[in-house]
């Protein structure tokens, strides 16, 4: 299996190196500044890239799988956002021109409004977070929609997360359904465990085209 992934110097990009090379993966980490990479390995290949580009992106995708995509952005309430819909259409041009079908990105759970996120969440939980994170969010939906309704021909998943920490994965069963949220599930989730999520369903047509939402399950193993 060989892999490209953007975001790779954030911190859940280098735990989806490091545990892609602990599973014997080819890497190749697309990342704007290489001495910000702290990983070496024979199997990683970094380049300097910008990501926006397409043509950049293209140029290294040859022989590669697929494409994960941990972009974050740490835009406050006054700061522009764009990283996930910008990165997303040049890694889409990127993919369509080296042949490339598969796609995994981030967002977060309740992008937008819907049946299954409760009342809690919509009147309480997101006024706080659009407060601090609405352009953040506001990209992230415009990534799910450009991949929904322009990418039919893209074999992507969009995982959607509740809260990230920097704990260590404890391998509690993961819940995961097609949907904004997840009533059953903690609401936080470690960058290890998404990490490993993404990695173990790159195959998994099941999640094919599909904006998925996990968390770690409330029940002890």
């Amino acid at each position: 299996m060989k892999i490209m992934v953007i975001g790779a110097t954030g911190p859940t990009g280098l735990l989806i190196i490091s545990e892609a090379l602990a599973r014997g993966y080819d890497v190749t980490a697309l990342v704007r500044s290489p001495e910000k990479m702290t990983m070496m390995h024979p199997k990683l290949k970094v380049v300097q890239a910008d990501i926006l580009k397409s043509e950049d992106v293209a140029e290294n995708l040859k022989g590669c799988d697929a494409v994960l995509s941990a972009v974050g952005s740490r835009a406050g309430m006054m700061s522009h956002c764009d990283v996930y819909s910008k990165s997303g259409e040049a890694v889409v041009n990127a993919m369509r021109q080296a042949g490339v079908k598969r796609f995994i990105a981030i967002t977060s759970w309740a992008t937008r409004d819907s049946s299954d996120v409760p009342f809690i969440w919509r009147w309480v939980v997101k006024p706080v977070l659009l407060f601090f994170m609405k352009n953040v969010l506001n990209d992230m939906r415009m990534l799910e929609d450009y991949l929904q309704k322009e990418c039919s021909d893209i074999d992507y998943t969009v995982v959607k997360p509740p809260s990230l920490t920097n704990n260590t994965s404890k391998g509690n069963k993961i819940i995961a359904k097609e949907g904004q949220y997840i009533s059953s599930g903690q609401s936080a989730i470690s960058r290890q465990d998404v990490a490993k999520f993404m990695l173990d369903h790159i195959t998994h047509q099941g999640s094919f085209q599909k904006l998925i939402s996990i968390a770690i399950s409330n029940e002890k193993n």
